[in-house]
This record gives structure tokens, sequence and C-alpha cells, in this order.
């Protein structure tokens, strides 16, 4: 059996030990916060500082396989950084490809160099826009910006210091793709449907997606591409929206992502643990039978105030330590921190068929418990 120390416990760290759970890989967690989601889902939990670099620290990195950062902290990434080549880590991690695609400006300026469809910039651009933080990660920090008027506000009253970049908002639907390997040998997976909620946060993860095979052929392409121009080594999602028939790729991260990695294992059985397991413990990635796809539904619901709500994924990585259980509340599985007698119920609702109408039959069978659940009629 394969170990592999995960560094933080908050999304990532959840979609990471998952994964690693259902591949039979040993999970050690560290994370500084003692209650962070990821801890539930662990073999083994340590609460520790990584700049710290202590004795302890470096005796349990020492115990992995492979280590897997699982967090976007720049302090902890240069800790592990200097770490690496210091105590011969395996880190399945590029930091230079991670430079690159953690900067919106670096990572828009390679994709236009090399003309790769994108949204276009303000102001050579029509309203409305979007504006999103230069170094935040997704949708974290993302604005709705109506008129030239409101734009130019923003810029003015932008904080000395901040960097943020404005472009067209396109009203298509998004996409995610993830790429792993290194350069020259680069596997694309299979596409997942992103659905946001008001805030611009991801709240359901589909699979498989209502796209042709020429737009999927293409997607894999790009990120084929992509992966090449960053010389990545590891794991990397690109995110494109459809617009007027046309892919455009709006970010990429070279970093294990949230959510789609569980929709891609559900939907078609490849695990990115596994493949990344492959790829920095033995050098190279077997090719992998998909098999026949599954439909693949991945949400998140908070119900309180009798009400059933759906919600991005914020309201998940601010829960405790997440557990994971199987057929609750009419669902094939659940991640949450309720526990019983609790007004709130925050948690992740996973749910696999056949077909996109048993799915659907699936789903709704799962709404009518949580509405029961609302009544106090019966529990988890």
């Amino acid at each position: 059996m394969k170990t592999a120390v995960i560094i933080g416990g908050k999304l990532q760290g959840v979609e990471a030990c998952y994964l690693a759970q259902k591949a039979n890989i040993k999970t050690i967690l560290i994370d500084i916060n003692p209650c962070a989601p990821a801890i539930g889902m662990a073999d083994e939990f340590y609460c520790l500082n990584v700049c710290e670099k202590s004795k302890e620290l470096l005796a349990l990195l020492k115990k992995g396989d492979f280590i897997l950062p699982a967090m976007e902290n720049d302090e902890v990434l240069q800790a592990l950084y200097e770490l690496k080549d210091a105590e011969a880590l395996n880190l399945a991690f590029d930091f230079s490809a991670y430079a690159i695609s953690s900067s919106k400006t670096a990572s828009d300026r390679l994709i236009r160099e090399n003309q790769i469809p994108a949204p276009v910039y303000y102001p050579n651009c029509q309203p409305p826009y979007i504006a999103k933080p230069n170094s935040a990660s997704g949708s974290e920090g993302v604005r709705y910006i109506e008129s030239v008027k409101e734009a130019e506000t923003f810029l003015k009253n932008v904080p000395k210091g901040d960097s943020w970049v404005i472009q067209e908002y396109l009203d298509g639907k998004s996409y995610s793709i993830e790429v792993i390997g290194k350069p020259g040998d680069y596997r694309t997976y299979e596409v997942t449907e992103i659905h946001m909620d008001d805030r611009y946060d991801c709240k359901r993860v589909t699979a498989p997606c209502p796209i042709s095979d020429a737009l999927k052929s293409n997607f894999s392409a790009i990120g084929i591409q992509l992966a090449e121009l960053v010389h990545l080594k590891g794991i990397m999602d690109v995110e494109v929206i459809l617009d007027k028939g046309q892919l455009k790729v709006l970010e990429i991260d070279a970093r294990i992502p949230s959510q789609t990695p569980t929709v891609v294992y559900q939907s078609t059985g490849v695990n990115f643990m596994e493949e990344l397991a492959a790829l920095f413990c033995e050098g190279i990635m077997p090719q992998r039978d998909w098999g026949e796809k599954k439909h693949v539904s991945f949400e998140h619901f908070i119900i309180k105030n009798k009400k059933v709500e759906g919600v991005g994924e914020h309201a998940v990585s601010s829960c405790g330590p997440l557990h994971y259980y199987e057929n609750c509340f009419e669902a094939d599985e659940v991640l949450t921190d309720y526990e019983d007698g609790e007004e709130v119920l925050v948690g992740t609702f996973i749910n696999s068929a056949a077909t996109q109408e048993e799915l659907e039959q699936k789903r709704n069978c799962m709404r009518k418990k949580l509405n029961h659940f609302l009544t106090k009629e019966d529990g988890m």
C-alpha cells in the first residue's frame, strides 16, 4: 500500500483523501487548522505549521511515497519548495507551472500569446464585465460589473498594491478538463460541466457533458497545448466557457482541483490519485480502461430554516471535519459534518446512474428525503 502525505485540509484535501480512500492509498493529512474539513476523511491527521519545518513534520513527510500539496498558500508552498531538494522529498507538484497558473496576468498572457481563444480584456470589449483578483483561485473574489462607468469607478478604487483583471462577461456554459503527465506525455480525462451559484461559486458538477465529440477533442487539444506551454509535470485543470460554439479559456490551475476529480472517478472509474502515484512514483502512467461512462451529479446543499438550498462550495469549505456516508438521504454518497440533533445540515451529495433519466430519479428521491429532514420526520 502506498502512502500519500497531503498538505492542506480544505476542499482540495478532501478531494485527495476521498480519492486515496477509493484507491487504497494511505493518507497522512497535515494542516494548521485542527478542524479542517478533510480531517474526517484522512487515515492520520497532524496539526502542524509547515512553515516551521519541525523535526516532526520532516519525519512525517518522509513517510510518504509521495507528498501532495492540496492548497494554495504561498508561504506553505515556499516552505515545501525549500524542503524538497534539501530533504530529497517526492513532491507531486510543479512549482514552475503553478507560478504561471496562479497569476491570472501571467496565464492570460500565455494564452493570448499563443492565440488560444479566451474572453476579451476591458476596455477592448463591450459590457457587462467580470473582474477577478490577479492571484485568487477559482471564483474567489469574482465580481460582475454592469457598465463602462462602473468598471472605471471600480478600477479607480482598487487598493494600492492590489491587482485585478477585467474581461468581457460571457453567458455560456462552463466546462472543465484535467491534464496529467509530463512534457511529451500528457493525458486528458472526462470533461465535466460546472454549474455556478449567483456568487460565481461552483454549486454542482456533472458528467458526461452534452457537447459534441469535436468540441471534446478540441478541449483536450487545448489542455495538452497549455500543459506543454507551462512544461507541466503533475496535474492541471483548464476551465472554459462555450461562447457561440467556441471554447474560450477562462483559467488554468496547476494543482489538484476540488469537485471535478470525484465526478471523473464516478463517471469513468479513473482515479487521479492513482494517476499521480504512478507518475511520481513510477515515472509513467499505465493506460486505463474507462469502460462505460456513468451519469454523475455532485452537488452541495444547505438545509436550514425549512428550506433546501443548493449552494456553492464555499459553504462546505467552512464546515468542520467531514465524514463519508453511503446510501444516506437517498444519495449514493454524502460528505457532511452534520451530527444528530443539529438544526442545520450542510453537505456534498453524490449520485450516479447508467442514464440521465435514472440519475434524475435518484436526485428527486434525495430531495424528498431532504425535505423530510426539515420536518424531523426522519434523520440520516
